[in-house]
């Protein structure tokens, strides 16, 4: 990231104050994102913010009570009452995406017309956003996770952590880069400069294991007995649906060997993909999952977008002919 990014980035931040929130069901990553950076900026700017998370994944529970027991002097504070008219700008992060991001409906302050800026790691949308400060994200889709992103921001500005932070990004970052699966060299060596002799690699690992609900279990097992096999060329894509854990089925099929998976779930009016890849095959093809949901999302009305390997898409309609165009595009791109 530009150091004048980071410079701005500053410069906009001082003598403001903030609302810091994410996406809905608010995975490690988005909730440590959100964590750390209120850590630095109170301490960094001497200035209120206010963390606002309405929706923490179970997992993500499940985590932070673990921590806990380690760490006694973590502390979370998610949903405060707080003025909203002393809020001056609202930092969004772990998506550029406003379809993902409620707190806007559910304190009623769409018409309050606060500026907004995204730190994020998923592709950038690229969306004329009102009140958006766009020339002010912080987007980087050559990451694997948004925690990576305030670790450079806390590094380039010199802001201590203390052993429980960087005990927490570690996690996130593992967690979104799929143990480096998805990550690269820089995502090692952020590992690597947060980890320490007080810090257990394998001890943060074991934390992040968690045993299956019997409910992902049977899902798991009904997603195979359902799977549909494509063959393009010499790649296997692998297309299955479910009622729920999308994203643990998709990562499933990559991992018993399909090179591309496709995940769908269909509520009364609503649909949900998630699909994987295998990084290679991204590599070798230039397919990216990311840029097909986003530009699927757009023509059928629906909200889309991620990474090379990892991506999701929600819609209302027409699930079938999204189905297919999103075939059809991967065809097109591993023939």
């Amino acid at each position: 990231m530009l150091p004048n990014k980071f410079e701005d980035f500053k410069a906009y931040l001082k003598d403001k104050n903030v609302l810091i929130t994410t996406h809905e069901s608010t995975d490690l990553d988005g909730f440590v994102s959100c964590y750390i950076f209120k850590i630095f900026f109170t301490n960094y700017f001497k200035n209120e913010a206010v963390l606002f998370l309405p929706d923490i994944s179970k997992s993500t529970r499940e985590y932070l009570e673990k921590v806990s027991q380690k760490f006694s002097e973590l502390t979370y504070f998610f949903n405060q009452d707080f003025d909203i008219s002393k809020i001056d700008l609202i930092l969004i992060f772990d998506t550029n995406n406003l379809a993902q991001v409620s707190i806007f409906d559910k304190l009623n302050i769409t018409g309050a017309q606060i500026p907004f800026i995204f730190i994020d790691h998923h592709l950038n949308l690229k969306k004329d956003y009102k009140n958006n400060l766009s020339s002010l994200n912080i987007i980087n889709d050559d990451i694997s996770s948004t925690s990576e992103i305030i670790y450079d921001i806390c590094e380039f500005f010199n802001f201590k952590l203390e052993l429980s932070h960087k005990f927490l990004l570690i996690s996130a970052i593992l967690t979104d880069s799929g143990f480096f699966k998805y990550g690269n060299n820089g995502t090692i060596m952020r590992v690597s400069r947060l980890l320490d002799e007080n810090l257990d690699l394998q001890e943060i690992i074991s934390t992040l294991e968690f045993d299956q609900e019997i409910s992902e279990k049977i899902a798991r097992i009904k997603a195979l007995q359902r799977l549909k096999l494509i063959r393009s060329k010499d790649w296997l894509i692998g297309m299955t649906y479910v009622s729920s854990f999308e994203a643990s089925v998709a990562s499933l099929l990559i991992n018993i060997g399909l090179d591309v998976s496709i995940v769908y779930s269909e509520k009364k009016r609503t649909f949900r993909i998630s699909m994987r890849a295998k990084k290679s095959v991204c590599l070798k093809t230039g397919l990216h999952l990311g840029k097909i949901l986003e530009e699927v999302a757009k023509e059928y009305e629906g909200s889309g977008g991620g990474h090379d390997g990892a991506a999701s898409l929600n819609g209302e309609n027409d699930l079938k002919k999204v189905l297919n165009k999103i075939i059809e595009k991967i065809k097109q791109i591993l023939n």
